[in-house]
């Protein structure tokens, strides 16, 4: 029993070390609250957070699922979308072999995806374009979690967390289960909130 607990405390005095107290992640904050909406998250106030350790745990089998939304007219990001992405670099910057799934299609009528658009954005926040991979069909969050669970089966993945808004958590976490569930997948699903 010791040698887990040396080696937990071990991997936490690495991490603080690699990320230094700037870089610390609290991959699930208390989503803003509005009438109606409820949070399903725990508040991480612990150096890594339910879902750090998760990815922690096993960062080939485990990457970071990042959601869509539609951007404006000209390509404007949405405010939802950068709070999303900003979430998603800090968990991908403390997680550099964890991968992360783009997951968003269409954008109206411009030629361009969610999908790049948000790469453009990961890479202005420190995320270099070997850790991403695009999910560019999907047009719903029932599409983006169908989709993007086909790709981690073929990957063989075991577990993701997935990054959105506290208003949209709960619809998110629910719809990656029923895809898994309907495609057979065992794939455990955690939330990040954005």
């Amino acid at each position: 029993m010791r040698l887990p607990r040396l080696f937990s405390a071990a991997l936490v005095t690495a991490v603080t070390a690699f990320t230094g107290s700037a870089g610390a992640v609290h991959a699930a904050p208390a989503p803003h609250t509005t009438a109606g909406s409820m949070d399903f998250g725990s508040s991480g106030s612990d150096l890594l957070g339910q879902a750090g350790l998760f990815l922690w745990q096993n960062p080939a089998g485990r990457y970071i699922v990042v959601l869509g939304a539609k951007m404006g007219t000209f390509g404007q990001t949405p405010e939802i979308l950068d709070q999303r992405l900003s979430a998603t670099a800090r968990l991908g910057r403390t997680h550099p072999f964890n991968r992360i799934i783009v997951s968003g299609g269409d954008t109206w009528w411009l030629p361009v995806s969610e999908a790049q658009f948000m790469n453009v954005g990961l890479l202005q926040r420190g995320i270099p374009v070997w850790q991403m991979i695009n999910e560019a069909q999907s047009t719903s969050t029932v599409q983006n979690a169908t989709n993007t669970v086909r790709m981690l089966k073929a990957m063989g993945a075991d577990g993701a967390v997935i990054v959105t808004n506290g208003f949209h958590m709960q619809r998110a976490i629910k719809n990656f289960r029923d895809a898994a569930r309907t495609q057979q997948a065992r794939i455990q699903f955690l939330p990040a909130y954005a």
